[in-house]
């Protein structure tokens, strides 16, 4: 059972959002001197790290004492600006430091690498978001539209005497492919317009039917094959079962980051003036 609760995903995102807020505490914590810039020597390495990055080679001892000198000048022009509240209400500065939390949470979530066995689960629950597209292969005519409605209707009962005939409908354009073979619903929607796989997935086998509108027009169908959805291989999706499995992680990541929002904040609504 203790076992169960240690590995429990929901219980992680909740040290998340305790370890979130202490880090935050400890990022907002007031200096003693609020006139003191201190320059750490973590931060001294990240100057270094970023001038090496940039030019290619490590500072000299003159352009990193310029560089440090820059980065403390920046903060006192930071502090200057928050002095006179100029951080607040700004729409810009706001959605950037609410994209800085979910960044950080995201950045702690992904951290978390599954194993096989979590993968291999989070695969089987969600198994329809992994299966091949169904294959069709079939024969159309396409009778032209391009008449009145009496006569094409005439054109139609004369396709279905054919049929009932046992024989082969005749068609009048020839503008689509005759025959398609193993192509899935986005090729063949792509040919003879959206909706059209839909209506012959749903067709009989091995015998002709319509009419059936298109796009392009009215045509009859003879189905020779439906090759149903099947399951990707585990292999064959792993990388994206990853990815769909982090996404899943953090919205119950970002969900109970909320919740301890939502418990340690008050919501007051001020009451709405009535106009005379």
């Amino acid at each position: 059972m203790l076992k169960k609760i240690i590995t429990e995903p929901l219980l992680h995102f909740l040290v998340v959002a305790i370890l979130l807020f202490i880090l935050f505490e400890q990022l907002n914590a007031q200096e003693s001197n609020p006139n003191t810039i201190t320059v750490s020597q973590g931060r001294v390495e990240q100057i270094k790290q970023s001038f090496l990055t940039r030019w290619n080679r490590a500072p000299l001892a003159k352009e990193l004492e310029n560089a440090t000198r820059h980065y403390a000048i920046n903060e006192m022009y930071l502090r200057e600006a928050r002095a006179l509240n100029m951080d607040k209400g700004d729409t810009v500065i706001d959605r950037r430091l609410r994209q800085k939390i979910e960044f950080l949470i995201e950045d702690l979530v992904t951290t978390k690498e599954p194993t096989t066995t979590e993968l291999r689960g989070f695969y089987q629950q969600h198994i329809d978001k992994y299966q091949t597209q169904p294959l069709l292969s079939f024969t159309q005519v396409q009778l032209s539209v391009d008449v009145t409605k009496a006569a094409l209707q005439q054109k139609i009962v004369q396709q279905r005497q054919l049929i009932t005939q046992g024989k082969t409908p005749q068609g009048e354009l020839k503008l689509l492919p005759y025959q398609v073979t193993g192509q899935n619903s986005v090729q063949i929607d792509r040919v003879f317009g959206t909706g059209f796989s839909e209506k012959l997935l749903a067709a009989p086998l091995y015998s002709w039917f319509g009419p059936v509108e298109s796009s392009h027009g009215i045509h009859f169908v003879l189905v020779e094959q439906q090759i149903p959805a099947g399951n990707k291989d585990f292999d064959s999706v792993r990388r994206k079962v990853l990815v769909d499995w982090q996404y899943q992680n953090l919205q119950v990541a970002k969900a109970s980051f909320e919740e301890q929002l939502l418990q340690r904040y008050t919501i007051e609504k001020t009451p709405t003036v009535e106009s005379e």
